[in-house]
């Protein structure tokens, strides 16, 4: 199973990496990008969960974060030679914090989606983690899969206001969704019993099919319900800001620095 996940991530990082850079917004409205805001102010503010592994967690004893997000949003201040400051957010609260002002990009493993492009911006995609469900091992041959799961009586977890939650509802139509709220996690439910299904993605279940590797398995990894681009979330409509981010990004891939986390924080998860 270990291997077999890791082949996914692995191929769906690749496939990210193969996807064209996103066509740059108008220029903000008041005329002034945020580029020229954070390089102004030295510092950059960035909006994160903490508690969403190996993305972004929060040492609560220290009070630091660690994950690969964390080392993307550091590297991006160093490459902007500013400073970076870590703003505490929830999922439900990511494109609020950024239209309010509240931090300037949000990471966290968060999914670039269509509808989100609706009223807020990202940065080219720079990581894929396919969607898939867990059920409890003895629930493994019930559901070979993950359209199985799509049965009235079926009670399916996700985590709240993660994109994952509105996938699950577009693709399942009979089977009830259960949102979970942070800091509760949505495997945990399924291990409780009190669901039978949690959706999530290939990359965080890692952790728990390593944890639980007798209690839980993932329904037919091979075949995820869909893809999920990962990508920093930040203001739309500012065509400098967008252009600088789009750029650095590709320098990054090129240079294999999103490689190397790869490895650090998920290959070898």
């Amino acid at each position: 199973m270990r291997k077999i996940l890791n082949g996914l991530v692995a191929a769906s990082m690749a496939i990210a990496f193969a996807l064209p850079m996103l066509a740059a917004p108008a220029a903000a409205e008041d005329g002034t990008s945020l580029l020229n805001q954070i390089l102004e102010r030295g510092t950059l503010r960035v909006g994160t969960t903490g508690d969403y592994p190996p993305y972004s967690e929060l040492d609560q004893a220290s009070g630091a974060y660690k994950g690969y997000e964390i080392d993307v949003a550091t590297q991006l201040a160093a490459d902007l030679g500013v400073k970076v400051e870590f703003v505490p957010t929830s999922w439900e609260t990511l494109a609020a914090g950024i239209q309010a002002g509240k931090y300037d990009v949000a990471a966290s493993g968060i999914t670039l989606t269509l509808d989100r492009l609706k009223s807020i911006g990202f940065s080219d995609p720079y990581l894929d983690a396919p969607l898939v469900p867990l059920v409890q091992v003895k629930d493994g041959a019930k559901y070979p899969t993950w359209r199985d799961l799509d049965k009235a009586g079926v009670r399916i977890a996700v985590q709240s206001g993660t994109s994952a939650e509105g996938s699950a509802k577009a693709n399942f139509k009979n089977a009830e969704i259960v949102p979970i709220v942070a800091p509760a996690l949505d495997y945990q439910e399924l291990l409780a019993g009190k669901v039978d299904a949690a959706i999530t993605d290939t990359i965080f279940i890692q952790k728990a099919l390593a944890q639980y590797s007798d209690k839980v398995v993932a329904v037919d990894p091979t075949h995820a319900i869909e893809g999920q681009p990962i990508a920093m979330m930040t203001v739309r409509d500012d065509i400098a800001w967008q252009r600088w981010l789009s750029v650095w990004v590709s320098l990054k891939k090129q240079s294999g620095f999103f490689d190397s986390l790869f490895t650090k924080w998920i290959a070898g998860s």
